[in-house]
Order: structure tokens, then sequence, then C-alpha cells
């Protein structure tokens, strides 16, 4: 299991010097976005770390070779949902490492902290992201997915960073307020739980979906 996540951070090491210059790119560009910044950031780097990874092992018959040896496609489809973690994990080590090195040269750039509500709101989108999009890999494959991958990559990149602002404006916020009331007023971090547990479950449950189609699949 941990050899195939390996697998996948090791093909891209060319990506990898690339998403350090996207994580630099995107903080500057966003320095003014609040706490959306890293919840987008986190969104695009794990984006990209996933489509590279399924375009790389479809390009080489990845799907051909793992299926020939004695490896359960259980093991396949949980390596992919677990790798999610660790791109995100990535994503954010990258944007702290900039955050550290701007605080030692002056440079005329504000990098928004991350905060718990931006942690939360860029989980929660790579989860819902990642959780339609990995049924619909293992279903068609990467070429045929990739109109829907680059569609939920929108989706949530913007649709993520407004999240952020939402969660993390102050109490008077409308939507706050009717999520609260409907949990019987529960506070913005039990809210945040909330929605970070729902977000699991649905991934839990697309990874039982990718199971069942990847096993259906003939290779």
């Amino acid at each position: 299991m941990l050899n195939l996540i390996l697998k996948d951070i090791l093909i891209q090491k060319k990506t990898l010097a690339f998403l350090g210059l996207y994580i630099i790119i995107f903080s500057i560009s966003f320095q003014h976005t609040g706490a959306g910044a890293f919840a987008a950031i986190a969104v695009a780097v794990t984006y990209q770390m996933v489509a590279t990874a399924c375009g790389h092992e479809e390009k080489a018959g990845s799907d051909i070779i793992w299926n020939s040896m004695p490896l359960s496609r259980e093991k396949i489809v949980l390596s992919k949902y677990l790798s999610v973690f660790v791109y995100a994990l990535l994503a954010a080590l990258g944007y702290m490492a900039f955050t550290l090195l701007l605080s030692f040269v002056r440079l005329p750039f504000r990098i928004v902290p991350i905060t718990m509500e931006s942690v939360a709101a860029g989980l929660i989108g790579i989860l819902l992201m990642n959780g339609i999009y990995f049924p619909v890999y293992f279903k068609l494959g990467y070429m045929k997915a990739r109109v829907v991958s680059f569609v939920l990559f929108f989706v949530f990149f913007f649709g993520i960073m407004s999240l952020a602002e939402v969660v993390s404006s102050n109490q008077s916020n409308a939507l706050l307020q009717t999520i609260t009331a409907a949990l019987h007023g529960a506070s913005d971090l039990q809210i945040l739980f909330v929605m970070i547990g729902a977000a699991l479950i649905f991934m839990l449950i697309s990874y039982a979906l990718s199971v069942k189609l990847y096993n259906s699949r003939e290779f």
C-alpha cells in the first residue's frame, strides 16, 4: 500500500518542482483574498498531482501491470484515495515553507496565514472533488474522465475560496446562522467538524463505488 502511494509521488518528481512554483504564484495572486487563499491552493495542488499520477499510469499501461501481480484491486483503489491526503499535506508544507521564507526576506507580499477555517474548507473541497472524480476515473480511465476532472477542478477551486470566506466571516453571516440553527446552536467549530465528517463519509461511499466499478473492468 505504502509503495503504491510512494510510486505515485516518485513518478511526479518534475511535477513537484512546478508545484512549488504554483504555490508561490497562487500565494502572491491570492494575497488579498483572505482565508480562501490556502484552501484554493490546496485544491489546485491536489488536483494537479492526482491528474498527473493518473495520466502517467494510463500512459504506461500500469493497470495491466498491477492486475497481473498478486495485488488486490481494492488496495490499488485505496492507495489512490489515501494519496489524496498525502498531496494535501504536501500542499500545506509547501505553503508554510513559502510563508516562512517570506518571514526572513523582506518582500512586498502579504501571505495569508493558514487558519482552521481554510484547512477545513480545503479538506472538504479536496474530499468532495476527488470523491466525485475517482469513481469516474476507475470506470472510464484517465483519458475519458479528463473532462469531468477539468470541470470539477474549476467548480471546487472557486467554490472552496468562497466557502472559506463564508466560514471565516463574522457571526452575523446569514448562512452560518442558518446552519447553526439547524444544528441546534452548534458552534462554528462543531459545524466544521460536521462538514468534514460528512465529506469523509462521502469519500468512503465513493471508495466503495470505485472498488465496485474497478472490479467490473477488464484489462
